[in-house]
């Protein structure tokens, strides 16, 4: 298997990591992203230019996040240098390990489900974890309402609503009081932050569609994906989010979800 390897640009450790891997990796088995290549003195491609099976990711949760936005086709496996690797499961002691198992196409594709958004007709792209609906400067309140295959759920005021996937359940939902969802279930969690009135978390079905529309005139607001990417939402406008048709896939290494939710979530 031929991968892309993406890293954490501002953190020494995960390019020296990248530096010893490509001394044991395979002639040319390994395809670095562009910045990253640079900065170790080597030739890289842009990760949608990539010609590889999969992704390796090599930082926390936040590299693995972007790397999925620019190619989300492809298999993610992540290593984790920084604080918690949730989603970048394979700690750096079992990387080696990991990595020459990837390689020789050994470890099993794990697929999820994915949320999609829109923003009128506007197709954004895909989350593993979440999008979030919030006012669009730091410290300011948003009026909004929440539907759920039309009919109106709520209205409240506050800091936003999390829709997260069932992967992104032990994420920003988790901190505003959300409930943790297995990641091999389909739904949909709805996560008002610090409304008023105090709404409580939800799930519902994956077949459902939920909208958010902001409601009054005087708010600007965002929609951001996996904490990645941003889109400005005028008011009046709808935010769609759904079950996207693309799931993600993810190439599963040792432990289980529960064991990493004792370790690094309680």
């Amino acid at each position: 298997m031929r991968v892309g390897v993406v890293a954490r640009l501002d953190f020494p450790p995960a390019l020296e990591f990248v530096r010893k891997l490509l001394k044991t990796a395979p002639e040319g088995s390994m395809v670095l992203e562009k910045k990253l290549a640079k900065r170790l003195g080597r030739k890289g491609k842009e990760v949608g230019e990539m010609e590889v099976e999969a992704l390796l990711t090599v930082g926390g949760d936040g590299t693995l996040l972007g790397a999925h936005l620019l190619a989300p086709h492809l298999p993610l496996l992540g290593i984790h240098l920084g604080r918690r690797g949730f989603l970048a499961e394979v700690p750096p002691s079992e990387a080696e390990e990991a990595v020459k198992k990837m390689l020789r196409g050994e470890l099993e594709v794990e697929r999820r489900m994915a949320l999609a958004t829109e923003v009128g007709k506007k197709r954004l792209p895909d989350a593993i974890n979440d999008a979030c609906v919030t006012w669009l400067l730091p410290g300011k309140s948003v009026s909004f309402r929440v539907l759920v295959e039309g009919e109106a759920l709520y209205e409240a005021r506050g800091d936003g609503v999390v829709v997260a996937t069932p992967t992104g359940s032990t994420g920003h939902s988790l901190s505003a009081g959300g409930p943790v969802v297995e990641p091999g279930m389909e739904a949909l969690v709805l996560t008002p932050l610090c409304t008023s009135p105090p709404i409580p978390p939800m799930v519902i079905p994956s077949s459902r569609k939920v909208e958010v529309e902001v409601t009054r005139a005087d708010n600007q607001a965002s929609v951001v994906i996996d904490g990645q990417f941003l889109e400005r939402v005028e008011p009046g406008e709808r935010i769609s989010l759904f079950k996207s048709e693309r799931p993600v896939s993810f190439l599963r290494w040792r432990g289980n979800f529960y064991r990493r939710l004792r370790e690094k979530i309680w």
